[in-house]
């Protein structure tokens, strides 16, 4: 890892933090409103949400590791690895206290994206929409600290 490449890497994943904020404030607002289809609509956001999240820890294991091979139990291993500091190669991306919420999210679209006669329960939604939140949050906070670790190491 080079500066440049870090600062590629920053880039690329301030795009994803605006857009996993972005999910979870539409996730919510879906959750909140009244007509047909507000809950598929909630559901959608969360999928969303996960699908970047997993992007942009792939963007992590890319850069710093040079691969990641998808098989087996992929998803779950790649949460894993981001809570891992790897001393000689990058620091940890997010804090061991997030692994499970990303966890639940995982989960959520696991279900959203093979479950073929879905009913969405407004209570587990909400559940939830507070953990995309609490991500979307946290997540530029982890980008933050993890690139300023990195860049030290590269001074």
């Amino acid at each position: 890892m080079d500066r440049i490449a870090l600062e590629i890497l920053h880039e690329g994943l301030k795009q994803d933090a605006a857009v996993i904020q972005i999910a979870a404030t539409l996730a919510r607002e879906r959750l909140e409103q009244q007509n047909p289809g507000h809950l598929a609509a909630c559901g959608f956001e969360l999928h969303r949400l996960y699908n970047v999240l997993e992007k942009s820890f792939e963007r992590v294991c890319e850069a710093f590791e040079n691969h990641f091979e998808k098989r087996g139990d992929y998803h779950e291993k790649l949460i894993e690895r981001m809570t891992l500091s790897l001393p000689e190669i990058r620091p940890s991306f997010l804090p061991s206290t997030l692994r499970g919420p990303v966890r639940e999210l995982k989960a959520f679209r696991h279900v959203f994206r093979h479950a073929y006669d879905l009913e969405f329960r407004p209570d587990r939604l909400k559940e939830l929409v507070d953990l995309a939140q609490e991500i979307g949050t946290a997540f530029p906070k982890c980008l933050a600290v993890f690139v300023e670790e990195v860049r030290r190491k590269l001074s």
